[in-house]
């Protein structure tokens, strides 16, 4: 262990000279996750085998396998979580149609770590036949699960939030509690509104829930008396229920207050009036660290650039302990997946920029580490790129964070590689990144921009970016490639933008708005008809996803003519690739056809590569490597290296 962590404090000090093969960086992780049992007797692995997300479990005294689960057909392991000692709850993913990349429709599957008494215990697959008995069997649901509270306390029942499957996606939910071996339903409460869930104290007791009106906009209910009330301050209505104190009654929430950052809150028993715990200058909070085995907050997971800590309770000597794994990981991010019941043992994730996830089992009495399993064991860090943050302010006062990933070598004049990021409130974060990798180890510097409208970093610069999808988002990317130039780290006539979804709409978007500044562009699963969102897609389906676009975007026929790619083709004068799914529902194939029919109207070339069964992303390792290997072709012939040339000989 000691030989371990001295290699993971070294890392950062090693020279990169080793390229990393293409089909290596195209594969799935292997281990996706790892949780320990209630008691510490056993492990459960999620991991890839033959192409599935299949649920191993091993025995931690004798590191043997005790059973597993395997669906097989289009259903896999999605998240899990023990429910007692011996019973694993999972969500099922599952392939739509022909579709390769799975998704969760909802479903519920238990299973004990012998692999006995499997069954499927809530979704449209848990009902069974009747006929013959008048005992009360399980019934199919048509509606999506998540589990709010294990019920620790209750051996063979958890307690699910639902959300119904209905066209109009209006429907309310309920709060079910659920069987985990029957799959009955012992009680079931309604929700208070669309497109929300119910939040616990831990035990069982239902305090909040939330959701949004058809406008989109969020509200807060209490739960009292046994009745939903709306909380009567409005400050509360963007609230999100992340916690609770069961010695004080106390309850703890995210806010987001005006133009700030998120606000960590705490609120009295029975009182609105709520007390300010801890707020950060730049970023949101981005996620929450507990007590062991507890909803109590000790601090919060911060992303103002690198991944950093807070802690404002130092939770009986958990927080020292914290800092000093952080110490002995050194240059990577840290978090707990899951804790025995006694808080005596955890398992550790340890992940950043060239580590997708080693997992680690930590006692948390004698302070010791012993290694589990890492999510990639053919990736090396000493072999990937490492990932630089730093930022840039625009000509209005923003400050814009960027992630830059180098090749191997100086880190001046680079062909670069723009990345904008999807969404596009969405964000980047300092971690591995497949496309960043990928680039970089093949010769190309890699900048990605978190523009105005990204979020993590309030609400101000999160409104910045409403309405400017074609306009000041579109400024912000052209200001960061000027930024890269003047810093020396770009090579000025070499440089290609790719991006994917929102960001596959940049790619085509920024060239048009500064027609100078690209020597090619690369559309992956693009927007490129803003018009288009409106009538076809998964987007238009409901109200609120109108009222989405209507706020982010526009619904003015002129304005989104002006901001689409299809309409602006003929400003495109220079190499284009267009890559999409044929069954991509968030934005339609038809996106990309009409932009090759107007390209063609021009007579100008185009090239695409468009692959059936595919949806909004590549999912198969075969069609990865397919999009890869024409990416990398495409920029060598264009602004490259000949990494592709150097791959292929290397591979």
């Amino acid at each position: 262990m000691r030989k371990i962590l001295f290699l993971l404090l070294m890392w950062p000090t090693f020279v990169f000279s080793s390229l990393v093969p293409l089909e290596k960086l195209i594969r799935h992780a292997d281990i996706e996750e790892v949780k320990i049992s209630p008691t510490g007797s056993h492990l459960a692995i999620r991991k890839m085998h033959e192409g599935e997300r299949i649920l191993v479990f091993m025995s931690i005294d004798s590191s043997e396998f005790t059973g597993f689960v395997r669906f097989r057909g289009k259903e896999e392991v999605g998240d899990f979580y023990w429910a007692n000692n011996e019973r694993v709850v999972i969500e099922v993913m599952s392939r739509k149609a022909d579709l390769e990349a799975p998704v969760s429709y909802g479903s519920l599957y238990a299973v004990n770590y012998d692999g006995s008494k499997r069954k499927t215990i809530f979704g449209h697959l848990a009902g069974e036949r009747q006929t013959g008995t008048r005992f009360k069997k399980a019934v199919s649901t048509y509606a999506h699960a998540t589990i709010i509270d294990p019920l620790p306390q209750k051996k063979k029942e958890i307690l699910i939030s639902t959300f119904p499957w209905k066209n109009d996606w209006e429907s309310k939910g309920e709060v079910i509690r659920l069987d985990i071996y029957t799959g009955l339903k012992k009680s079931s409460i309604g929700l208070p509104q669309i497109f929300g869930r119910a939040y616990t104290d831990g035990s069982g007791k239902l305090l909040y829930a939330d959701g949004t009106d058809k406008s989109g906009r969020p509200q807060l209910f209490f739960r009292e008396k046994s009745e939903w009330h709306r909380v009567k301050n409005t400050a509360l209505d963007s609230a999100t229920p992340i916690g609770f104190n069961p010695e004080t009654g106390e309850s703890y929430l995210k806010i987001t207050r005006n133009s700030q950052t998120q606000a960590l809150i705490k609120l009295k028993p029975g009182s609105e009036t709520f007390s300010q715990i801890f707020q950060h200058e730049k970023s949101d909070i981005d996620d929450i660290i507990y007590y062991p085995n507890s909803y109590k907050p000790l601090g919060v997971y911060l992303q103002p650039d690198y991944p950093t800590e807070h802690f404002f309770d130092e939770g009986d000597g958990f927080a020292p302990l914290f800092r000093g794994l952080k110490k002995a990981f050194q240059g990577f991010h840290i978090a707990f997946t899951s804790f025995t019941t006694d808080g005596s043992f955890g398992v550790l994730k340890v992940h950043g920029d060239r580590l997708p996830g080693d997992y680690y089992l930590v006692n948390m009495k004698s302070k010791s580490v012993d290694f589990l399993a890492t999510s990639a064991e053919w990736l090396q860090p000493d072999q990937l790129n490492p990932m630089l943050a730093d930022s840039f302010t625009t000509e209005d006062g923003l400050q814009v964070g960027t992630y830059l990933t180098f090749p191997q070598g100086s880190n001046k004049s680079h062909p670069m590689v723009v990345l904008p990021h999807g969404g596009p409130h969405e964000r980047d974060y300092w971690e591995y990144d497949r496309n960043a990798q990928i680039l970089s180890q093949n010769g190309y510097l890699v900048l990605q921009v978190n523009f105005r409208g990204s979020t993590g970093y309030g609400q101000g610069f999160y409104s910045a970016g409403l309405k400017e999808w074609g306009g000041k988002i579109q400024q912000d990317i052209a200001d960061a490639v000027h930024w890269a130039i003047e810093k020396g780290y770009a090579d000025p006539d070499r440089i290609c933008i790719y991006g994917t979804s929102f960001g596959g709409y940049s790619a085509l978007m920024n060239p048009i708005r500064n027609p100078d500044l690209y020597q090619c562009a690369v559309g992956y699963v693009g927007v490129y008809d803003l018009e288009m969102l409106y009538t076809k897609g998964d987007v238009k389906r409901r109200d609120r996803g109108i009222a989405y676009l209507k706020k982010t975007l526009s619904k003015d026929k002129d304005f989104l003519k002006v901001n689409s790619p299809v309409h602006n083709a003929g400003k495109l004068n220079l190499p284009v690739f267009l890559i999409h799914g044929e069954e991509d529902e968030r934005a339609p194939i038809e996106h990309a056809e009409m932009l090759v029919k107007e390209f063609r109207k021009e007579k100008k070339p185009i090239k695409t590569l468009f692959v059936k069964n595919e949806g909004h992303g590549f999912y198969t390792e075969e069609n990865r490597m397919k999009l890869y290997t024409e990416l990398l072709e495409f920029l060598d012939q264009h602004i490259g290296v000949g990494a592709s040339e150097t791959q292929s000989s290397e591979g």
